[in-house]
């Protein structure tokens, strides 16, 4: 980028960061949670088309899509944002507080989609020096059940073609100023497991005469823990959890059947894969030794985010040619969190950075906690970043392919002996 963009970019963003400030707290009032984003939407739609900008609403439900045509031909860069808010109740005491009872912005999705908007009026500021468009993507539900693909199934990599794609998540563990970058699989593939042991009924007092279903489901917890721990090579990533578990009707009454539910995360698609083989070998081991059965139905959510390299470098530079003191921390620590910009990150080019919100007690609180909150200072820092790094792409894009793409989302799983009886909703 010339001296003079840069320029611009810095002072649309301090001339616009404190309307921002405002409207990130007006959110954080405001949670709606997934796909019920409604005041969200149109608030979005009507930032976006005081900037002129072609907007289209109702996409997945409550998406909002924005294009802004930059004045000369060339590509297209997609920036994403999320908009839900999570079932907790907001237990901070400031002024901006949630005013929804058991709603809050507990994971800074309130921050993503103000500074997306700051970003809008810094770009629309330049839309002259744009060679290409930018494609504003408020997506709804990324908490669950997921908004990333529906919006791609209606269209929105469309119309124009999307050729690479950024976003960012506020991370308390960085000060504002400071970004947290990796390339490859930084988020993990996150699978839904269900498991039902089946065994015979029967009086507490003689349970040699029934199939316990409940003992059998205890040996098999701990013999699928051993999976990760002795049967899968140490140096892969692999968290296996185990939240739920539910059955028995008293306390002498030995249970016919227990259902279990949990979660499985990997990083490595072929590791996924064989995790599916070896909960399923284990399981038929177990319940077959003490004469019972089970059914196993692992169904996939979100896919491994994978974070281009060249994007990655691309990033870095615009945040670097900001030049104000921003500092790019190469050395992200993956997380085995699920993340739903990866169904972005499987089709173009793509980067999700972390952007600092941490600098106190008050805003270090974990994420999808109480108290969560985060320093705004950050939020003009990501306004600049996300609106540098939009334009880096359009001056010098890249070939468009996906060099780290990984395989598309698996089937479900499903094995045992009968049905698998699945909870309701996902």
């Amino acid at each position: 980028m010339d001296g003079e963009l840069i320029k611009k970019i810095n002072d649309l963003a301090h001339n616009h960061a404190d309307e921002i400030i405002e409207l990130r707290r007006y959110l954080h009032r405001n949670p709606e949670l997934g796909f019920a984003e409604k005041k969200t939407a149109e608030l979005v739609a009507a930032e976006l088309g005081e900037l002129g900008l072609e907007v289209k609403t109702g996409v997945a439900q409550t998406g909002v899509v924005g294009l802004l045509r930059g004045e000369l031909e060339g590509p297209t860069i997609l920036l994403r944002a999320d908009m839900d808010a999570l079932p907790i109740q907001d237990k901070k005491e400031v002024d901006y507080a949630s005013r929804v009872e058991g709603v809050m912005h507990a994971c800074g999705h309130d921050a993503h989609t103000a500074i997306l908007l700051g970003a809008a009026r810094i770009l629309s500021g330049v839309r002259k020096n744009l060679r290409g468009n930018v494609k504003f993507v408020f997506q709804p539900a990324e908490e669950g059940p997921g908004g990333a693909a529906p919006m791609i199934e209606e269209g929105v990599m469309e119309n124009p073609l999307v050729n690479a794609a950024f976003a960012l998540h506020v991370d308390s563990s960085y000060p504002p100023g400071e970004i947290g970058l990796g390339t490859g699989p930084i988020n993990a593939n996150a699978d839904e497991i269900n498991v039902t042991i089946k065994g015979k009924g029967g009086h507490g007092a003689r349970p040699h005469t029934g199939v316990d279903a409940l003992t059998i489901c205890g040996q098999a917890i701990v013999a699928m823990q051993q999976i990760v721990s002795r049967m899968t090579d140490p140096c892969e990533d692999v968290v296996l959890t185990f939240g739920k578990i539910e059955g028995g009707y008293r306390r002498n009454v030995i249970p016919e059947k227990v259902r279990m539910e949990g979660t499985l995360r990997t990083r490595s698609d072929e590791i996924r894969e064989e995790m599916y083989r070896l909960l399923d070998q284990v399981l038929k081991g177990v319940t077959s030794a003490f004469g019972g059965s089970y059914c196993l139905n692992i169904t996939p959510s979100y896919p491994a985010l994978f974070n281009d390299g060249e994007m990655a470098d691309l990033l870095e530079d615009a945040v670097i040619e900001l030049g104000e003191g921003f500092r790019v921390n190469r050395d992200l620590v993956p997380s085995m969190g699920g993340e739903d910009f990866a169904y972005f990150s499987r089709m173009v080019p793509s980067v999700l950075f972390r952007l600092g919100t941490g600098s106190d007690e008050r805003t270090t609180c974990s994420a999808h906690g109480s108290l969560f909150d985060i320093d705004e200072k950050a939020i003009p820092v990501g306004m600049k970043i996300l609106a540098a790094a939009a334009c880096n792409y359009l001056e010098g894009e890249l070939d468009g392919k996906n060099r780290n793409k990984g395989e598309e989302p698996g089937a479900d799983f499903s094995s045992g002996q009968g049905d698998c009886e699945k909870p309701q909703g996902k």
